[in-house]
């Protein structure tokens, strides 16, 4: 199967160089939305790419300054997907989806699942590894669908 979809994707890239700039560009800037949307969904979720969940947070000491109940527990990347953070741009030749500034930084540490200060001047802390970014099957069947409707809409 994925190398089915392998082939149909080397067509469908064949069938985009062929189309003009500004055509190409509009496919794209759709199909970074798209991947954009789904991504931040996905995030929302909390699941990776494969479809299991994030590793939980690590469970904090009880004080009178924790908050307590389930706000803080599901509220994990809440703000880091916003789209200020998780952006979406494309090119006549390219789309991208990722992260700018701080919540770069903050996402390849999750990414990665590398060390970093909580705060700073604090002993640094590894992350479990929580992908935020990656493509599934249905992300690339759905871009795969973005083309072929343009060129279908082109040949009627």
């Amino acid at each position: 199967m994925t190398d089915d979809l392998a082939q149909i994707e080397q067509l469908a890239g064949a069938l985009l160089r062929r189309v003009d700039s500004g055509e190409r560009r509009k496919i794209l800037r759709l199909m970074a939305r798209t991947l954009q949307r789904s991504q931040s969904a996905r995030i929302a979720r909390q699941q990776n790419p494969d479809g299991q969940p994030y590793a939980a947070r690590k469970a904090q000491p009880a004080g009178r300054l924790r908050r307590k109940g389930t706000i803080k527990r599901k509220a994990m990347f809440r703000k880091l997907r916003n789209a200020p953070n998780l952006q979406a741009g494309s090119t006549d030749t390219e789309a991208w989806v990722g992260f700018s500034g701080r919540a770069a930084q903050i996402a390849r540490v999750h990414q990665e699942g590398l060390e970093d200060a909580p705060v700073k001047g604090r002993k640094p802390v590894r992350y479990a590894q929580r992908i935020l970014l990656g493509d599934t099957k249905a992300e690339r069947q759905a871009m795969l669908d973005i083309v072929f409707r343009h060129i279908d809409a082109d040949v009627r």
